[in-house]
């Protein structure tokens, strides 16, 4: 009876398509992966600021973050602002896990003395150059990498708290839109982009206008302003 074997050519041939198909197939796993990881991150890490922000006006009985300590007047001097960033640093440690607090920073920029890490962001769109540095003030034990301003009055409008979020810390990619969004706190406590205020939502009158209008702005953000309401309205999975 005769033995059955590959010749050494045969082998040789197969383990040459066997490698083109892997070189053909293995980056778009990867960028799937990396899709579906930031999705999860991002989910969760809203899921976790909406109940922190929540148990927050829990506590202090209210249904409006503008009856609570952590709003702002922003034309109140050196004092009410030092006020605000007191009452911003006891919210995170207090309904947040922090792994580090960095040092003070002023009022929406980062000071050099600032020990968190600055990091280069780009945006989604890869044929743009733009791009800009992103520093955050708190590192959480997840590796969340935040940044956040009370919600105030400023320039006579009443604006929301301001969140900047890094879902992986210094790991890439370091897009806006990807894994650093751009989100507004609105005063009943949801979590969504500035344009679509509670109000907005509720009467299911501004999703066209935001996709026409602030949607444009998510591929040209290094912070991804203008993302995340496409995101969370495609039930939080990339569809751009």
């Amino acid at each position: 009876m005769k033995k059955l074997a590959f010749t050494l050519a045969e082998v040789l041939i197969t383990l040459t398509v066997i490698g083109v198909v892997a070189a053909m197939v293995l980056p778009n796993v990867i960028k799937n992966s990396e899709k579906k990881t930031l999705e999860s991150q991002t989910k969760h890490f809203y899921s976790m600021m909406t109940l922190a922000v929540h148990n927050y006006m829990a506590d202090n009985k209210v249904d409006d973050l503008t009856d609570t300590p952590l709003y702002c007047e922003r034309f109140g001097g050196n004092e009410e602002r030092h006020r605000c960033r007191q009452e911003l640093d006891k919210f995170v440690v207090k309904y947040l896990k922090i792994a580090q607090v960095c040092e003070a920073a002023t009022e929406g920029h980062a000071t050099n003395k600032n020990r968190c890490y600055r990091q280069e962001a780009k945006v989604i769109d890869k044929s743009n150059s733009s791009h800009g540095e992103y520093t955050p003030r708190y590192i959480l034990m997840n590796g969340y990498a935040i940044y956040i301003d009370p919600p105030g009055y400023l320039g006579g409008n009443i604006n929301p708290m301001r969140l900047t979020v890094d879902v992986n810390g210094k790991a890439g990619p370091n897009r806006g839109g990807r894994d650093i969004w751009d989100l507004w706190v609105h005063y009943d406590g949801t979590i969504n982009d500035r344009v679509l205020t509670p109000e907005c939502v509720s009467k299911s009158v501004c999703m066209e206008r935001f996709r026409s209008g602030s949607y444009s702005n998510c591929f040209t953000s290094y912070l991804g302003t203008g993302c995340f309401g496409r995101f969370k309205d495609n039930g939080f999975k990339f569809d751009y």
